[in-house]
């Protein structure tokens, strides 16, 4: 009985007292076969009635289920019956040894009057702990593909991390900053600066599971920021949002590899592109919104490594049922919009 932890406990204790309660309240006048509430007869046939539905519910739900089915459906089919039949016959006797008690004498009409019952209610519990059962094993299933996906997703996270010591880059990237200084050469210093602090960003809050919205703006903005300083004026980006957001928290990387998406397939080497980004909040709902036009390129933009796909396993374990994903696509552009429910 490992399997049911203390709340479960209680619950289940809470269960069998408040059913007793309620069967043996005089006032409700309750008849179950031959016995009744309002005379007192009730009582300890429902008291031992239920330890036999325990046995019963327990057996089938913590051993023939787990234990039995997996050494074959013949077996099981056979331990089921047996352990009903017995459960069963036994309530029987008893129930019959304490309707003589009072008296009375048993006949026909009583015997099946008393089967019946019984077994009414065995039927009940055999259906009961069937669905406890597999429910419970459901939602266990459940939580151990839920850890194992966040396992997979923290793991490809730290491949990507250990790709390339983060000290030796970091060094590396100062020197040139210095060097781009010493020749006056400012706009490559800045954007040396800038993508130190990009990477910064990506070995230090990746292993968070929540970071502040304004630190996800601001690697996005120096991720324009760079690419705009690659591409010049052949690109023009319109990125809209919140100047100050201090109560809004959101998992790190996952807005990036839309504009990067955005980027890689919105940037043409023969025309002029443009690409639409939003950070918005709607009626208490974070919105953003990603647009680009499809434009023809002759080399590829390099990104993250963190997909579209792996960004829609990470929505579905972190936001579960409070995201809404849409993706848009014809000929001619490209959009995608993501809001997160009750963000504020």
């Amino acid at each position: 009985m490992k399997e049911i932890k203390p709340f479960e406990w209680l619950i289940h204790v809470l269960v069998i007292v408040l059913g007793l309660l309620l069967l043996n309240y005089p006032a409700f006048d309750l008849t179950f076969g031959v016995f009744n509430s309002g005379d007192g007869s009730l009582l300890w046939p429902s008291v031992l009635g239920s330890a036999f539905n325990l046995i019963l519910f327990y057996g089938i739900a913590f051993y023939l289920i787990p234990i039995t089915l997996k050494r074959g459906t013949g077996i099981f089919i056979i331990r089921l019956i047996v352990l009903f039949a017995l459960v069963s016959s036994l309530e029987v006797l008893i129930d019959s040894a304490f309707y003589r008690s009072s008296g009375n004498s048993i006949d026909s009409g009583i015997w099946s009057e008393l089967v019946v019952m019984v077994l009414f209610t065995h039927v009940l519990v055999v259906i009961v702990s069937f669905a406890y059962r597999f429910s419970k094993d459901w939602f266990a299933n459940e939580r151990t593909k839920r850890k194992i996906n966040e396992h997979q997703l923290r793991s490809e996270l730290d491949v990507l991390k250990s790709q390339i010591n983060p000290h030796f880059l970091f060094n590396a990237l100062n020197n040139l900053y210095s060097m781009s200084l010493q020749t006056g050469d400012e706009k490559t210093a800045e954007g040396i600066s800038v993508l130190s602090e990009m990477m910064r960003y990506v070995f230090d809050k990746t292993g968070e599971d929540k970071v502040t919205l304004q630190e996800e703006i601001q690697y996005i903005s120096d991720y324009i920021y760079l690419q705009q300083l690659r591409f010049n004026k052949q690109v023009k980006v319109q990125f809209d949002h919140p100047e100050t957001v201090s109560s809004f928290y959101i998992a790190p990387m996952l807005l990036i590899p839309f504009v990067e998406n955005a980027f890689k397939y919105g940037v043409s080497n023969y025309a002029k592109t443009m690409i639409e980004i939003r950070i918005a909040f709607e009626e208490g709902q974070f919105v953003f919104e990603v647009k680009n036009q499809k434009a023809e390129r002759t080399e590829t933009i390099p990104s993250s490594g963190v997909g579209l796909n792996n960004v829609k396993k990470r929505l579905d374990l972190v936001y579960s049922e409070q995201h809404a994903l849409q993706v848009i696509e014809n000929d001619e552009k490209f959009r995608v919009r993501l809001v997160i429910l009750n963000s504020l």
